[in-house]
């Protein structure tokens, strides 16, 4: 049997949205990329000055926009990250949304009215908020590969067994595990045992899911350490 022909692209989550428009797996795709980043889209839009409920209805409003105008297919290449891409296009969506509903207060839906001066929206000029949508892409893309693992674990009934190592797997320093170890009524060498394995399946397991929102492979690597950098800087700053 022959090989096969290499693909242009990964079979990751954001290649298969812009290879594809109309097919079945389109929509798939379409639906994993909008559960990863709902969150860390609503919460950046609150960041940019939404309200609690106008950042849902906006987060609404811009999936369904691109959706509807394939705005992940017209994505390039050259755009690098998913992360990126979508914070650069939530910016400008919110700030046309806040210039239509600006535009509709003034003029009742008549023609739209050109804003500057004061009149203009403003978004923040800092980049606090884009540190907070960093924050919350980092936290959720962890949070998912933990829910993965606690399923596994799970599954195998060592779920307790999971809970004594989920808050030493992030940690430079630990201790021995000798008082842990005595709680699950293991010796202390199986216990280090086990929590290499899961810091291994962890560290596999992250990078499995942020390879699923770069188009070259080349740059997960360089997008897992942006990811630990900003969980990091998250947990200093809690």
């Amino acid at each position: 049997m022959s090989a096969s022909a290499p693909q242009a692209f990964p079979a990751t989550i954001w290649s298969k949205v812009l290879r594809t428009r109309d097919e079945p797996t389109a929509r798939t795709a379409l639906d994993q990329l909008c559960a990863l980043y709902w969150q860390p889209v609503v919460g950046y839009m609150r960041a940019l000055g939404c309200g609690f409920d106008e950042a849902e209805d906006v987060a609404q409003d811009f999936f369904a926009t691109f959706l509807r105008r394939d705005g992940f297919q017209r994505a390039e290449q050259e755009r690098g990250t998913l992360r990126s891409y979508l914070k650069t296009a939530i910016r400008y969506h919110v700030m046309h949304w806040r210039r239509d509903r600006a535009t509709q207060r003034r003029g009742g839906g008549a023609e739209a009215i050109a804003l500057d001066g004061d009149d203009a929206p403003e978004l923040p000029a800092n980049d606090e908020p884009a540190m907070h949508y960093d924050q919350q892409w980092a936290i959720t893309v962890m949070e998912r590969v933990l829910a993965a693992m606690k399923e596994s674990y799970a599954k195998r009934g060592k779920l307790e067994l999971f809970e004594k190592l989920k808050p030493t797997l992030m940690q430079a320093e630990h201790g021995d595990g000798a008082d842990t170890a005595a709680e699950l009524g293991i010796a202390r060498g199986t216990f280090a045992v086990e929590q290499h394995r899961a810091r291994r399946r962890l560290a596999d397991l992250l990078r499995e899911e942020v390879a699923q929102t770069v188009i070259d492979p080349a740059d997960t690597d360089a997008e897992l350490m942006h990811l630990l950098r900003v969980l990091a800087q998250a947990e200093v700053a809690a």
